[in-house]
């Protein structure tokens, strides 16, 4: 049985506004995807593909239409003549568009690249000052390669052309993606995108960047950071990950962020500039005294380290068995239901987080927020978070001291996956040449003390001197999903899965949210779970009939201020 149902610059841009983006809308807050997107598929002998994890937005703007990009499983599968299941399509990547400020929205898939069928997530959006909308990701090539993606649409068209491929260097993870001016000609507009490679065999990774200067229909590629291993395992080693970019809309400054990990507890944000459209970078300086070196800034990263399943490895001249766990960091809820390969916890509602250095920038000033543990020691279960917040009046040669712009962590929540837009666009009639820098907005999660999370918003009016007392903008609750559901067998007594079996485990509201700037209000999107859904009655699904949280994509416009 093959059963398949459907499951419920700136000027430039103010001088195009319709009427119909005149005037800021009302406060609206609702889902963005298509419940068409969802689908549950059921094939005799195996478990359901409940395929509704919709998570991990970014969203973009241009006069009243908004775009939203976001991680989907648009999947269907079969068998083949061995009754091997594989997949006829494998879409993870989704967008939504609306052309009434938020007010409706339509979602489709992102088109993969030509002569694939598969788009993998990482999706990330921005536009240019002539309304073309960009949409980056990962994605499989003809030939099956992990591959850097990019897709282009026009504002007045919205339907993304397929996609063109960037880079397939080593393995390509985690593109970022920025949409700039150029600092040699001040009416084109630059693609930036950022990310890092694998060597699978040594566990290394390096930082890549990708410019095009013909929006998008060509691109050059680079390496930018390619560290080596310490000796000392508390410093800086040979992996990097989780990069951001921000072009400054004032000179065309480019900035990336991201993390280089450490061996023992303290990881470490770096900061390249570019003041030539990528042509040469510059570290910037911290100057921590606590520091292995000034171009480092420490940091502990959120979460319990959590064990989410584990793989079994035969070795290959006999003997036992050996399992290899897959341990994340996570925020959770419920019990730690035990029985680890690794000895670490086991829950069953469980979302990945992580410390990915979120930055924004304008007329010089450089902002950069991300998410910080309490404790010294990585994966403390008892540890909470803070959503910390620095500032540089000067580029980044000098910095604000780090402070917490969240209500104040504790041993029964966690702030965590913040996101940072700058400045306002002023109504229709006037304009700037850069948002103002004195304007902060982060959003980002909190975990309360009931377990659930709420979505919460941290703004400034003193360029981050001060913050308001955080406002929350999710009028229901987030039940956390379950995602890391036991399900032993003879083989591997340690496997887990997640409701949506295609989603991996602990994997739900995905390791970024998206934040923009409009006429008076703010544009944000996330990752939500307040909706349910009920599992499908099958005797080989361990949580069968049962109803529960799943994740959609949820937007509010709130003021400005």
């Amino acid at each position: 049985m093959n059963r398949i149902r459907i499951a419920t610059s700136i000027c430039a841009a103010l001088l195009t506004l319709s009427a119909s983006a005149a005037a800021p809308p009302r406060h609206i807050e609702r889902r963005v995807n298509d419940p068409a997107l969802d689908s549950i598929q059921e094939l005799e002998g195996t478990r359901p593909f409940v395929n509704t994890t919709n998570s991990e937005s970014t969203i973009a703007g241009f006069g009243a239409t908004l775009v939203s990009v976001f991680r989907t499983v648009g999947a269907e599968l079969e068998r083949d003549d061995q009754g091997v299941l594989r997949f006829t399509r494998n879409l993870r990547l989704g967008y939504s568009y609306s052309r009434d400020n938020g007010l409706t929205w339509r979602s489709e898939h992102l088109p993969p690249l030509p002569g694939s069928s598969t788009t993998l997530g990482y999706g990330m959006v921005a536009s240019d000052r002539r309304g073309r909308f960009y949409a980056s990701g990962l994605g499989l090539d003809a030939s099956g390669r992990t591959t850097v993606t990019l897709n282009t649409a026009i504002a007045n068209r919205l339907k993304f052309a397929p996609a063109t491929a960037i880079d397939s260097t080593g393995r390509p993870d985690r593109p970022w993606l920025a949409v700039g001016p150029s600092p040699a000609v001040k009416d084109r507009d630059n693609v930036y995108l950022s990310w890092v490679s694998f060597d699978d065999s040594t566990g290394a990774s390096v930082l890549r960047f990708a410019k095009s200067l013909d929006g998008g229909a060509t691109f050059i590629t680079k390496t930018l950071f390619a560290p080596s291993l310490d000796p000392n395992p508390a410093n800086p080693q040979n992996a990097v990950q989780f990069p951001t970019i921000a072009v400054d809309p004032s000179s065309g400054r480019i900035y990336i962020a991201f993390l280089q990990f450490g061996f023992v507890s303290n990881d470490y944000i770096r900061i390249l500039s570019s003041d030539d459209a990528g042509e040469t970078f510059q570290p910037l300086s911290f100057h921590r005294p606590d520091a292995p070196s000034p171009e480092v800034y420490p940091v502990v990263q959120p979460g319990t380290y959590t064990e989410c399943g584990a793989t079994r490895f035969d070795p290959p001249g006999g003997g036992s068995p050996q399992f290899f766990p897959n341990s994340v960091l996570t925020v959770h809820a419920g019990p730690d239901i035990g029985s680890s390969a690794s000895g670490a916890p086991r829950y069953v509602h469980a979302t990945r987080v992580n410390l990915q250095p979120m930055i924004a920038a304008t007329k010089g000033v450089l902002h950069l927020t991300w998410s910080n543990s309490t404790s010294s020691t990585f994966g403390e279960p008892t540890s909470g978070a803070d959503i910390l917040y620095m500032h540089s009046d000067n580029g980044g040669t000098t910095w604000s001291a780090a402070k917490p712009v969240n209500a104040p962590a504790s041993a029964a929540g966690r702030s965590f996956t913040p996101t940072i837009a700058v400045g306002a666009l002023p109504s229709v009639g006037g304009f700037s040449a850069a948002l103002s820098p004195r304007l902060v907005h982060i959003t980002y999660y909190t975990q309360e003390a009931d377990g659930t999370l709420s979505v919460n918003l941290a703004q400034s009016k003193d360029g981050g001197g001060t913050f308001m007392q955080p406002k929350k903008l999710n009028a229901s609750p987030l039940i956390l999903a379950p995602t890391n559901i036991p399900l032993p067998t003879s083989a591997n007594p340690y496997q887990t899965t997640n409701y949506d079996r295609l989603a991996g485990a602990c994997s739900s509201l995905g390791e970024y949210m998206g934040l923009n700037v409009g006429i008076g209000r703010l544009h944000a999107v996330w990752g939500d779970s307040r909706d349910t859904i009920r599992q499908p009655d099958n005797a080989l699904d361990p949580i069968a009939g049962q109803l529960h949280s799943k994740e959609n994509v949820y937007f509010a416009n709130p003021p400005i201020f």
